[in-house]
This record gives C-alpha cells, sequence and structure tokens, in this order.
C-alpha cells in the first residue's frame, strides 16, 4: 500500500509541476579539442545557436530543462592550404540538430548541467579534405549558470564533445582524435 501512496504522491506532484516554453538565441565560441580541453591548437571561431526549451519544475529548486536546438560549429575560419598537416588547415564547417538535457538548480541565479546528443547535418570542407567526420553522432555533457530577469535569461556555458570527430598523427605517429568544444553565451526568453 505504501508502495501505491508514493507512486501517486509522485505522479501528483509531477502533474502539478509548472511547465515554462521558451526560446533563445547566441553565440558559440567553438574549436576542435584532443583530451579534455587539451591541445587547442586548432583555430576558434564564432558562430550561433538557436533553439527552443520546455522546462519541467521538479521542485521549488529543481527543474529538468530540455532544449532543441541548431547549432554552428567546427573550425568556421578558412586558413591558406599547406602542404604539411596542421590543425589550423582543418577548415570545417559543422552544423548540429542538438538535443541538451540539462538540469537547473536554483531559481533567479541557477547552475545547469547534463548531457548533450547532436546530430549532424552538414559539413562544408573549406580547404583541404581531410576527409569526412567519424561520427554524425556527437556525445558530450554541458555545464552553466544563468540568471533570470522577469520572462528573460542570460545563460553563459560551456559544452565539451566526447565523440572522436577526426583522427590525426602527428609527427611520432602517435594517433590523436579531436572532439567538439565550445563557449555559449545564449538570450532568451519564458513564454
Amino acid at each position: 500500500m505504501k508502495k501505491y501512496l508514493l507512486l501517486l504522491l509522485f505522479c501528483t506532484s509531477f502533474s502539478f509541476s509548472q511547465k515554462k516554453f521558451g526560446a533563445f538565441t547566441g553565440l558559440n565560441y567553438n574549436f576542435l579539442t584532443k583530451g579534455n580541453y587539451e591541445g587547442l591548437m586548432s583555430e576558434n571561431s564564432i558562430s550561433f545557436h538557436i533553439g527552443i526549451l520546455y522546462q519541467i519544475d521538479i521542485n521549488e529548486k529543481i527543474s529538468f530543462r530540455p532544449k532543441l536546438m541548431f547549432s554552428q560549429q567546427g573550425d568556421r575560419k578558412k586558413t591558406a592550404e599547406n602542404s604539411i598537416f596542421n590543425l589550423t588547415n582543418l577548415d570545417y564547417k559543422l552544423n548540429y540538430i542538438n538535443v541538451p538535457l540539462d538540469f537547473k538548480f536554483g531559481n533567479k541565479f541557477y547552475l545547469l548541467t547534463g548531457p548533450q546528443i547532436g546530430y549532424l547535418i552538414d559539413t562544408k570542407k573549406m580547404s583541404s579534405d581531410y576527409g569526412n567526420v567519424k561520427s554524425e553522432i556527437d556525445l558530450g555533457l554541458n555545464l552553466g549558470c544563468g540568471i533570470n530577469f522577469d520572462q528573460y535569461f542570460i545563460e553563459l556555458g560551456t559544452y565539451k564533445g566526447f565523440s572522436k570527430l577526426f583522427e590525426y598523427e602527428d609527427e611520432y605517429g602517435e594517433k590523436h582524435f579531436l572532439t567538439n568544444t565550445l563557449f555559449r553565451l545564449s538570450f532568451g526568453y519564458n513564454f
């Protein structure tokens, strides 16, 4: 009986939780890295993202906040071609549909964290062709913070991809893998 009572309490609290929709846009500062922010050897570039969100309040301080967003990533600067491989020559514009599955902790000032799954929808090679991206699926982790101003919000965060996008061999014959990394600044509105 206690199990049914707890289940009923959980379902009731979940059904009465506040739900919000929102829209946002902003800038990405993106680059390709090897390891955990190691080897920031690729060029960085500025791009944009745009999306919608749905927030379900679990309790007064914790919310589940999934998003659906279009995001430009990769190395978006064209550099002069060079016969010797250099990460600055890896000029691939990558466009993703991302689904961050963030949890929000706090109200006015808040922290965000959660996994993200992305699907590569477009690749444009601007200089030398170093092959195709190894994975169309990009899995990673978000970490950020934000502040609410009435119905408006500003968020600052970082994303670290774990999926191996490119493989290259250094001058010692050692293989390295590159992943998506970015810092994100978003401006949004809750309906």
